[in-house]
């Protein structure tokens, strides 16, 4: 039984890793990045599994107040911007409570599921837009994606 344990606490590790990104591109946020953490991945570029679960901590301080928030995810491939379903859709509760304050700092998380199921590499595109369509937070990174 000890052994079943131990075996089950060293997958659950192992299978549990984070990074914290530092090979994005800000397109654009009105907020202040302070960091992305994205699970699991243990390296960048992060390797993608398809269909697999991802989720994505940003910690960030707008600028300004945002009374509604949406998400909105692509991927770019070959330099062609192709959109993603989110779901959900909506920030507000579900992650982010708003209005979003101007000026404090808040950690923001959102579990999407990755939508590709061919093997490729891509640029991921992550953006939070207000109620003008603005971008709250924008941020692209390099990704790999394989069969899981």
């Amino acid at each position: 039984m000890l052994k079943l344990v131990v075996v089950f606490a060293i997958y659950c590790v192992a299978t549990s890793f984070a990074v914290t990104l530092t090979r994005y591109t800000d397109c654009g946020s009105k907020a202040d990045i302070h960091s992305i953490v994205l699970e699991p991945c243990n390296s960048e570029p992060c390797i993608i599994h398809q269909l697999q679960n991802y989720t994505t901590h940003i910690r960030f301080t707008p600028k300004v107040t945002h009374q509604n928030a949406n998400n909105f995810a692509t991927g770019i491939i070959a330099g062609v911007p192709t959109p993603f379903a989110v779901s959900p859709k909506n920030a507000c509760g579900n992650g982010l409570t708003c209005p979003i304050q101007a000026g404090l700092q808040q950690t923001y998380t959102a579990t999407v599921q990755c939508p590709i199921t061919t093997p490729l590499r891509i640029a991921a595109k992550w953006e939070v837009k207000d109620e003008n369509n603005e971008d709250i937070i924008c941020f692209v990174f390099p990704t790999t994606i394989v069969k899981h």
